[in-house]
C-alpha cells in the first residue's frame, strides 16, 4: 500500500469517530495487528489515573486518539514526515481542544491532556517535546517549540504530594521557546517573546523579548525591524511545508 492511500484509510477511520473498532483497524495500518477492539476497551492511560480525570475525563474517542498519536512514534512511519505530520495533524484537530491549520509536530511530542491543549494556526513542535496540560496550555499563531521543550502547568506541594495547583501556560503569537528550556506554570511568553535554550522560565515574558538563564532574565529586545510579523517566516520547515502561508 502507498503512503497516500494508508494516510487517506486512516483519516477516513478518525473523520468517520474512532470508536474501538476503527481505532483497532487504524493502529492495523501502522503495524500493530493484534490490537483488537476489546482490548483497546480495556485501556487505560496514565493521565486517568491522575486526579485531572474528574475534571478532564477522556472519551472513548479521544482516548483512541491519544493511543493512536502515541503508537505512530513506535513505528518507522512515525519517522515518515509525509505520512506522520498529516496523521497528527488529523488527530489534533479531533483530540485537541482547538487546533488551527498547519499544525506541525515531530516524533515524540508528548501530552497528557490533549483535551486541555489550544493550538493556533501554524503552530510547530519540534521532537521530544512534552506538554502538561492539566492546567491548560494555549498556543498562539505560529508559536514555537524547538527540541526537547518541557511545559509545566500543575506543582505538588512539599508537605503533602496530593496536594497539586494547577496554572495554565500561554506561549503567544510568534513566540518561541528554544531546545531544551522548562516552561513552569502561570506563565505567558509575550507576543514575539524568545526563551533562550537550557532556560527555566518561572515569570510571564514581555513581547519581543530575550529571556535566557535560570531562572529566566531578560536579555534584550528581539533582532526585528519589521512593521508586518509576518516577515518573521516563523515556519518550522525550510520551505514551509505542511503549513499554511500566502
Amino acid at each position: 500500500m502507498k503512503t497516500a492511500e494508508r494516510l487517506k484509510n486512516i483519516c477516513g477511520l478518525i473523520d468517520a469517530g474512532l470508536d474501538s473498532k476503527r481505532a483497532s483497524q487504524a493502529l492495523a495500518l501502522i503495524g500493530f495487528e493484534n490490537m483488537d477492539a476489546t482490548e483497546l476497551d480495556e485501556f487505560k492511560l496514565w493521565n486517568e489515573y491522575t486526579p485531572k480525570a474528574k475534571e478532564l475525563p477522556y472519551s472513548t474517542e479521544q482516548r483512541n486518539l491519544h493511543i493512536l498519536w502515541e503508537c505512530l512514534d513506535k513505528t518507522p512511519y512515525g519517522m515518515n514526515c509525509e505520512f506522520a505530520i498529516p496523521l497528527r495533524q488529523a488527530i489534533a484537530k479531533k483530540l485537541f481542544k482547538k487546533c488551527g491549520d498547519g499544525f506541525v509536530a515531530n516524533e515524540n511530542c508528548k501530552f497528557n491532556f490533549g483535551n486541555n491543549i489550544e493550538v493556533g494556526k501554524n503552530v510547530s513542535w519540534n521532537s521530544g517535546c512534552y506538554i502538561d496540560a492539566k492546567g491548560g496550555v494555549k498556543f498562539g499563531d505560529h508559536a514555537m517549540l524547538t527540541e526537547n521543550v518541557t511545559i509545566f502547568t500543575h506543582t505538588h506541594s512539599e508537605h503533602d504530594h496530593m496536594e497539586r495547583t494547577y496554572k495554565s501556560v500561554e506561549i503567544c503569537d510568534y513566540a518561541k521557546v528554544y531546545t531544551a528550556a522548562t516552561i513552569l506554570p502561570g506563565v505567558k511568553v509575550g507576543k514575539g517573546g524568545i526563551v533562550a535554550t537550557g532556560a527555566i522560565v518561572t515569570h510571564d515574558v514581555d513581547e519581543f523579548t530575550l529571556v535566557a538563564g535560570i531562572p529566566a532574565k531578560p536579555l534584550r529586545k528581539r533582532n526585528f525591524d519589521g512593521e508586518d510579523l509576518e516577515e518573521m517566516n516563523q515556519f518550522m520547515m525550510g520551505n514551509r511545508e505542511f503549513q499554511i502561508f500566502d
